[in-house]
């Protein structure tokens, strides 16, 4: 048994690192997809592959996989993945030309073709390509010409900061400048611009957003886009705040947490208290902040849940009850998702802390929640199953 438990620790550790926070592809038909992408004037990524293809098995197992290329995806596209040998793949080649795998393509929400490559990237050269389709349908040298050149019109400022904020490259000046000049705050793309250029909570633009959530929120795609944007305002303040060592800025943006999303406030409190004590390397007040973000951690997407998890994890060395801290964590993840990635993390901890049993109850979760995801998620759960049960 312990031989079994010690090879187990070795392959979930290597698991571990395999399904790390990557993307989060969208489940449903091509249709599905359009008016989803519609829905969130966002483009979409297809990966258009065959179970048998090698390159495509790489870039499933070690790049979509990956914690840089899932934030990067997730805030800027629908994802789909979609087998070419299976019906829904034969109609999309009807409209979109697949001749080798996997071929990678960026789609409009229009159904146009943004870009199309052919053959497998690595984690880098993806983004790049990525940002590459960004910058095609935003068409960002030229919002850049016009505003260089005094165009300050509403429309221009929208895609231009939208764009903008799309990259990764939000500026403050442009949207300050517009909040300054622009008379009228209250018409359908004022309201959509101090939406786009909310990123801080110690900001104009923050306090604009607030006051006027009701009637942002239509325009965004709902209230729950708003609560989202709060959340990374206050989280890009508090980050400030830590990083400055300036308990003002995160008390700024504790409060308007819990004047603004008061279900999520005590969870990002605890959160932020757990990034500042790494900060300071202090690992009583981790684990202190730790334990507080579990008991709250019912409002809190799985995603981040999980991310928590294995943060935790990662110190479990040095700290034995932050392994029953994630696996507290991983349980709330996996009741609240029907994905199997969150079960199979489950069983991973489980395995880790040697409780077997119960990590095969997760892991038999996970293989029949795969079998609604596709080949890769079945074979990925079928084969850490696998190991908890041979002799």
């Amino acid at each position: 048994m312990k031989k079994m438990i010690s090879t187990l620790v070795v392959s979930t550790m290597l698991l571990s690192a395999a399904i790390g926070q990557g993307i989060e592809f969208f489940h449903g038909t091509w249709d599905e997809a359009i008016a989803e992408a519609k829905k969130q004037e966002r483009p979409i990524f297809v990966d258009a592959f065959t179970t048998w293809c090698g390159p495509c098995k790489m870039m499933s197992k070690s790049v979509f996989t990956n914690e840089e290329v899932g934030a990067f995806f997730n805030e800027n596209f629908v994802s789909m993945k979609i087998d070419m040998e299976q019906p829904e793949g034969t109609k999309f080649q009807k409209t979109y030309p697949v001749s080798a795998y996997p071929t990678l393509y960026f789609i409009g929400s229009d159904g146009k073709v943004i870009k199309r490559i052919v053959g497998a990237k690595q984690v880098e050269e993806f983004i790049k390509e990525g940002k590459s389709a960004l910058g095609r349908v935003d068409n960002m040298d030229e919002f850049a010409k016009k505003y260089d050149a005094g165009d300050r019109s509403p429309e221009l400022v929208y895609k231009y900061v939208r764009a903008l904020g799309r990259l990764g490259k939000p500026n403050p000046r442009i949207v300050n400048d517009y909040l300054r000049n622009q008379k009228d705050l209250n018409s359908e793309l004022s309201r959509k611009i101090i939406f786009e250029g909310t990123n801080e909570a110690d900001s104009r633009a923050f306090e604009l957003l607030v006051q006027n959530r009701t009637a942002i929120a239509p325009l965004v795609g709902g209230e729950e886009a708003v609560k989202n944007k709060i959340l990374a305002a206050c989280k890009a303040t508090a980050q400030k705040g830590i990083t400055m060592q300036n308990e003002e800025l995160l008390k700024e943006a504790k409060k308007k947490m819990q004047a603004n999303v008061p279900d999520r406030a005590q969870a990002f409190a605890a959160r932020m208290d757990m990034e500042l004590a790494n900060k300071q390397d202090n690992s009583k007040d981790y684990m202190k902040a730790a334990k507080a973000y579990a008991k709250a951690a019912a409002n809190e997407p799985v995603a981040e849940l999980r991310t928590v998890a294995f943060e935790l994890k990662k110190r479990s060395s040095a700290a034995p009850d932050a392994l029953d801290t994630a696996i507290e964590l991983m349980k709330v993840a996996s009741e609240k998702s029907t994905q199997s990635i969150y079960a199979l993390s489950l069983a991973d901890l489980l395995v880790t802390k040697g409780k077997i049993p119960e990590a095969k109850v997760a892991a038999e979760k996970a293989v029949k929640l795969a079998e609604k995801e596709g080949e890769d998620s079945v074979q990925r759960a079928k084969s850490f199953l696998d190991r908890l049960v041979q002799p």
